[in-house]
């Protein structure tokens, strides 16, 4: 049996590798991902395939960036600082920040709503900002949480969202259903790191949660396609986000020092020895900033983010 790969990663050291796991969502949709942006803490971005060339936050931003989130159009997008600002780029328009807000936590994730007319963000204590035309469905601002909150998404819906703490708590608003927390998986803490962020399922129910470490774990049904821990391999550098392509066939997770691991779908082609694997997904591998960088010695910056380009 012939196999081509049906995921590809790259850390630090640009290594390709191959992986093979499930199949794509049946009800999917096929949107064109043609690349994605990185950016970092300082605000310096990275665009990699055919993401717009629209500037970044050097210089303009007064804190560090924590996230970025693409438009509708793959033309642009919003970048977001802990400080509660919110810069725009390309057809990115500004619907509000909270830069001159007295916040009592750092703004840790931004997140744009699915008409692209607007976006969230959410801080450490929990607290849901809407812009735009984001509906707000309820916070975790009122809990005493047990950890700082380090993500948010929207349901395939766009009517609730998730919100996750570093030590995996799954908070739910709006419909979004709660399907298990990384607690509940491993009977206490993940033995790989703090969660770092959290996909909701685009085409569906349920949600992924990304490690530092390299674990990516499904919950509630979600498309699962891979990870680093799954396959023996500890990042470079520790994971910092993770991204659904709009159509659920693929992720990418990212590592802190710009290195990209894209997991893809399969379906398998043909019956017997003529059977082969061959990638479906959407997730892309464009490049990562290890691989942009290249030279040994270069001092590579704190990436913080990915926003796809369709």
């Amino acid at each position: 049996m012939r196999f081509v790969p049906s995921a590809l990663l790259a850390g630090a050291a640009g290594i390709v590798a191959p992986l093979a796991f499930a199949t794509a969502p049946a009800s999917a949709a096929a949107p064109t991902v043609s690349g994605y942006t990185l950016v970092t803490n300082a605000g310096g971005v990275f665009g990699f395939g055919s993401a717009p060339n629209a500037g970044g936050a050097i210089g303009l931003a007064t804190g560090p960036v924590v996230g970025i989130a693409p438009t509708s159009t793959g033309k642009g997008y919003w970048v977001a600082t802990a400080n509660g600002g919110v810069f725009t780029f390309g057809d990115a328009k500004f619907y509000g920040s909270l830069g001159a807000t007295a916040i009592t936590a750092p703004v840790v994730a931004i997140v744009p709503t699915a008409t692209g007319n607007g976006y969230y963000l959410v801080t450490a204590n929990g607290g849901v900002f809407t812009f735009g035309d984001a509906q707000f469905y309820g916070s975790a601002g009122n809990l005493a949480l047990a950890s700082p909150i380090v993500g948010i998404s929207l349901t395939s819906t766009g009517k609730g969202y998730y919100l996750v703490g570093a030590d995996g708590g799954v908070f739910t608003y709006g419909d979004a259903a709660y399907a298990g927390n990384l607690s509940t998986t491993f009977g206490g803490p993940s033995p790989d790191g703090n969660a770092v962020g959290i996909a909701a399922n685009p085409v569906g129910p349920g949600y992924l949660i990304a490690t530092s470490e390299g674990n990516i774990i499904s919950y509630g049904g979600a498309p699962f396609f891979g990870s680093p821990a799954l396959s023996g391999i500890t990042p470079a550098e520790p994971l910092v986000a993770i991204e659904y392509a709009p159509d659920g066939t693929g992720y990418w997770a990212v590592g802190a020092d710009g290195g990209i691991f894209a997991y893809n779908s399969s379906v398998t082609v043909g019956t017997g020895s003529s059977s082969s694997l061959s990638v479906t997904g959407h997730a892309g591998f464009f490049g990562s900033v290890p691989g942009e960088l290249g030279a040994a010695g270069v001092t590579i910056p704190t990436v913080v983010g990915i926003a796809p380009t369709l």
